[in-house]
């Protein structure tokens, strides 16, 4: 989700009041749609009013994402998705070009195995078939300590729903707070309850105020 968030705002300069507004709709009947929808390959139809067709438009936007061409004063975004192929991660960059298109990666890092199809691509070195991230690194702080960002500080967005199989250490928070000393800003947004897959429509307006309380719960760290 992350992964999406970023490429859409930063990517494809959409606002948060467009994005609030445009993925408010999500609900279990919608996520179960799409997935179908994309197993099928079926392609939206011109005025498609459904929840399905609206959000399956809004995801092949992802095709024109130019990691070159950001929005918003933005100047650099990175981008990660797991290959089921070796158990790679598949990490591309504003400046660091990994063979595979960033639209692609940004939607096969949004792919739960199981409800929506793998992305396949073709690169150099063989295929890829990308799927969420957040399977490996949920919170991948790592990319943004090294280059091309090297940040000064990094604020991450830690839902806790999950963990990835290469971030399961449970001293690992501690040990990159005590390894990296005031780069890094854990946000712990209340999402209990909210839901991943079943998940209510009227449930986005609270997950947008739980993240904008656990940003003023830290507010004295981010300024």
């Amino acid at each position: 989700m992350g992964g999406l968030v970023a490429a859409f705002h930063a990517g494809l300069g959409y606002s948060p009041e467009e994005l609030e507004r445009r993925f408010s709709g999500l609900s279990t009947t919608a996520i179960f749609g799409l997935g179908w929808s994309l197993y099928r390959g079926a392609k939206p139809r011109a005025g498609d009013a459904t929840a399905v067709g609206d959000f399956r438009g809004i995801l092949e936007e992802l095709q024109r994402l130019d990691l070159q061409r950001l929005h918003f004063g933005i100047s650099s975004l990175g981008l990660l998705a797991l290959d089921l192929s070796n158990g790679r991660e598949v990490f591309t960059a504003t400046g660091r070009d990994c063979g595979v298109s960033p639209g692609a990666v940004a939607l096969g890092g949004a792919s739960i195995p199981g409800l929506f199809p793998w992305v396949r691509q073709e690169h150099k070195e063989g295929v890829v078939r990308m799927v969420d991230g957040g399977l490996s690194h949920s919170v991948p702080v790592e990319r943004a300590l090294e280059p091309p960002f090297s940040a000064a500080k990094i604020v991450a967005v830690d839902l806790q729903v999950r963990r990835g199989f290469r971030e399961r250490d449970p001293h690992r928070w501690p040990q990159l707070e005590r390894q990296h000393p005031g780069r890094i800003v854990r946000l712990l947004p209340r999402v209990d309850g909210a839901g991943t897959v079943f998940f209510r429509s009227h449930r986005a307006s609270d997950l947008v105020r739980w993240g904008e309380e656990a940003v003023l719960e830290r507010r004295e760290a981010l300024c």
